[in-house]
């Protein structure tokens, strides 16, 4: 592969998480429909509040594609994308959305994701296809994290690992769609 064509890609993807920034609106409120998220957040018991689970999706969504990635920044852009479309905002004040995204399950975010992506491939046009196929890339991804009861319960050590070594590893598996680089 020629190397200015993975510049090439490499700018094209920058350019994109650039628009998305400057754009005065919650990012992937087009990308994710509702009927995706209402799937997702039907066993969630919750009252009806400025951020609820739907506005903080899309609120995490925005925080994480933001250089700056503060909860005073997503507050703020949530304030700016509601009264946009000439809503109450809510107070400036983070403790409202950091204690929703903290309730958010993470399952919810993992399900949301696996499913747009399941949809997006839906979507790929047949030429974009290799010799008609959909191409995916398995990849193994370890992540370590505190050697805790609880993520020993939930990850246990592999046999290999010195026991109670103070590190706990989750091998996660992904494939990744190549033509849309999307992850399920």
């Amino acid at each position: 592969m020629r190397k200015d064509s993975i510049n090439t890609a490499n700018n094209h993807a920058k350019i994109i998480c650039e628009e998305i920034r400057a754009a005065n609106r919650l990012p992937f409120t087009e990308v994710l429909p509702a009927r995706l998220i209402d799937e997702e957040i039907k066993g969630i018991d919750y009252r009806e509040r400025m951020f609820s689970p739907d506005m903080t999706i899309f609120a995490f969504l925005a925080q994480v594609m933001e250089a700056d990635q503060s909860c005073q920044n997503v507050v703020t852009k949530v304030i700016a994308h509601l009264e946009s479309q000439g809503k109450n905002g809510p107070s400036a004040n983070t403790a409202a959305y950091c204690k929703a995204r903290a309730r958010l399950p993470e399952s919810v975010l993992s399900g949301l994701a696996k499913e747009s992506a399941l949809e997006l491939e839906k979507t790929i046009k047949p030429e974009w296809l290799w010799r008609g196929r959909h191409l995916k890339i398995p990849d193994g991804t370890t992540v370590s994290m505190p050697d805790t009861p609880e993520n020993q319960k939930i990850y246990p050590q592999p046999d290999s690992q010195k026991k109670r070594s103070g590190i706990s590893n989750s091998a996660d598996g992904w494939s990744v769609f190549i033509v849309d680089w999307s992850v399920v």
